[in-house]
């Protein structure tokens, strides 16, 4: 099924759709390229044809959004057990049909009507702009919603930019936690390290003390007696590794073949994909029987090292007990040595633990270096495509504003959403004893996340103070509460958005949507929706709190102008905008209370006495209108 019509190449079009079960029972509709308008009394299906196209595209609106959940309920009640099936034109011309019922995935065959591996909201390969009723006001209040319409206008663009700082986003929170644990290491280092200057002037205290010609043999004894333990406890750790690596190997191999083969149960291999599924199996069960066969080298490979490392020890243990005799019998030739000799011993071996406390911190310093000059390219990525996005959104709103001048202005402000900063420093800042609500704005108003994160990871309590104007106790207390907490890891990534504001003039004023009569969001947001896209524009009522005079002045016009660029598909019970706006296509739909039903399609000339009676109240109300106006 499709438009008789020949489709446009550089848009995506909607040829056609047909419901099969529930309420619209055996509709079929053929969409005009151009302006489409959906009419019919209360209860006959309007709505429903619009959220069923775009419950198969993959569009619904989020169910957790009270205000925008009813589509779904829509769907559902209305489509039942049936099925629709949506005919489609993507913009490179190629021809799909999309199947989808309530409860389960749209499929998508291609032409010859062969099922494809297509996923309309993974692939993306056909888009649609789709609002139902109310809507259009709700873009106008909320600056979520405005900031995803600005993005329509560059979506692949901004989807991919999106994307990219999504990935950065992850980057930079794994890589901040990482330098959170180095430094957490480093300081448990340092505080080993620092002892290291009084052990050794207690150690040299006891060289001092050291007199006559073995005072060389005895410091060595010593330092020896010191090794002798660490290379005991070498040998018993790798005893240990190699003793329990063997029975673990064998574990993990009968783990994996477990998990390998339960992943394919047996009602799979016995499905419609028997075949297929039967020659994986064959393929892991090879894999798995060669896999075992390396069991026992490795297992022997593992005695074999414990062998090595028990004569290691035996041998070890006679070396030491020669070497632990010629150290007595050294410390035998002084009273005053031996009664030193716990204390020293105990030294020494502190002091090989700081040594190698030293060495493992110096190492890790080197690693840090690393990870932070990465880290710093990485929130640079992460800054640049934030700017590059900005930069688009700002570029796009400068053509709306020109388009649409000086009617409409349309502006976005870099981070201008800040509440998520709020709610971090608010989190953060809690039990601090400060009066941290007054605070947290003075920060959000005067000092970047990025600022506040150097402040605080330098202890920077003279910049934070003069920045936000405030005394270097408070900045202190700010400083301490944020760097102990995960906070600081989180400002990093805290994802201050774009704001959009979106204004109507008004008189000599632009004043902002948010703060205009439910018309005049109306009159705000409508323009900018039938602007020039290569996407089907659906709406449901475009006309809802709209005066006629704009329908007929305004919407009227653009709606001439877009239908010439894009599909147009509206639900209306407004006579201007099929009439004054020259629908292609008309389609008028009915209802016995049970079932609704299409019962004319066709041009406005086709069906100018169903749109007479539905939008004008039939040939004597509009006859009767004509008398008393006089025209």
């Amino acid at each position: 099924m499709g438009s008789t019509e020949q489709s446009s190449k550089t848009n995506h079009t909607i040829l056609g759709a047909e419901v099969t079960g529930g309420f619209l029972e055996g509709a079929r509709l053929e969409f005009s390229q151009g302006l489409n308008c959906i009419i019919g009394g209360r209860g006959t299906g309007k709505t429903t044809i619009l959220e069923l196209v775009r419950h198969v595209l993959g569009l619904m609106p989020d169910p957790k959004r009270s205000a925008r959940s009813r589509a779904h309920s829509v769907v559902q009640n209305n489509l039942a057990n049936g099925r629709v099936r949506l005919h489609f034109q993507t913009r490179h011309g190629m021809r799909y049909t999309a199947e989808r019922p309530w409860n389960d995935e749209c499929q998508v065959l291609d032409e010859k009507g062969v099922a494809t591996t297509i996923s309309l909201e993974r692939d993306r390969i056909f888009r649609a702009d789709v609002y139902s009723q109310n809507e259009i006001e709700q873009i106008a209040t909320d600056p979520e919603f405005q900031l995803k319409l600005i993005d329509q206008f560059e979506e692949e663009k901004i989807r991919e930019i999106n994307m990219g700082i999504s990935q950065m986003l992850r980057d930079v929170s794994y890589s901040a936690g990482e330098l959170s644990e180095y430094e957490r290491r480093m300081a448990d280092l340092a505080e080993t390290v620092s002892e290291g200057s009084a052990i050794e002037e207690k150690l040299k205290g006891f060289q001092k003390q050291d007199a006559g010609p073995d005072a060389h043999l005895i410091q060595q004894a010593h330092s020896h007696k010191v090794l002798r333990d660490l290379e005991k406890k070498a040998i018993a750790s790798l005893t240990a590794e190699f003793g329990t690596l063997g029975g673990k190997f064998q574990s993990y191999v009968d783990g994996l073949a477990q998990r390998l083969v339960g992943h394919v149960g047996a009602n799979v291999v016995a499905g419609p994909n028997e075949e297929l599924f039967r020659v994986l199996v064959e393929r892991i069960q090879k894999f798995l029987a060669e896999f075992q066969t390396s069991v026992p080298w490795f297992q022997q490979e593992c005695q074999n090292n414990l062998a090595a490392l028990s004569l290691a020890a035996q041998e070890l243990e006679g070396r030491h007990a020669v070497q632990e005799q010629a150290f007595r019998e050294l410390l035998a030739k002084t009273q005053e040595e031996q009664g030193r000799l716990a204390e020293r011993i105990n030294l020494q071996k502190r002091q090989v633990e700081v040594t190698d406390a030293n060495r493992q911190l110096e190492e890790l310093k080197k690693q840090y270096a690393d990870k932070s000059n990465k880290h710093w390219q990485l929130t640079s990525r992460l800054t640049l495509l934030r700017d590059e996005r900005f930069r688009l959104r700002n570029a796009i709103a400068e053509r709306l504003s020109k388009a649409l001048s000086p009617t409409i202005r349309v502006t976005v402000s870099q981070f201008g959403n800040r509440q998520a900063l709020v709610d971090l420093l608010s989190e953060g800042l809690k039990g601090s004893g400060l009066k941290y609500a007054s605070l947290v704005e003075k920060i959000v108003q005067h000092i970047s996340a990025e600022e506040l994160t150097i402040c605080v990871k330098q202890k920077d309590t003279t910049r934070l103070a003069e920045s936000i104007g405030i005394d270097t106790g408070r900045a202190i207390t700010i400083i301490e509460r944020l760097a102990a907490s995960q906070t600081l890891i989180k400002l990093e990534t805290v994802e201050m958005d774009d704001l959009p504001c979106i204004e109507l003039l008004d008189g000599r004023d632009y004043k902002s949507a948010a703060f205009l009569s439910t018309g005049q969001r109306c009159t705000t947001i409508l323009p900018i929706l039938l602007l020039e896209s290569d996407r089907p524009l659906l709406i449901d009522q475009p006309e809802d709190n709209l005066d006629n005079a704009f329908i007929f002045e305004t919407i009227v016009k653009s709606v001439r102008a877009a239908k010439s660029h894009r599909q147009l598909i509206f639900v209306t019970h407004n006579p201007n905008i099929p009439v004054l706006g020259e629908a292609e296509r008309v389609f008028v739909l009915t209802s016995d209370g049970r079932r609704g039903s299409i019962v004319q399609q066709g041009t406005v000339d086709d069906v100018k006495e169903r749109i007479e009676l539905l939008l004008e109240g039939g040939r004597d109300a509009f006859l009767q209108r004509k008398i008393k106006y006089g025209h």
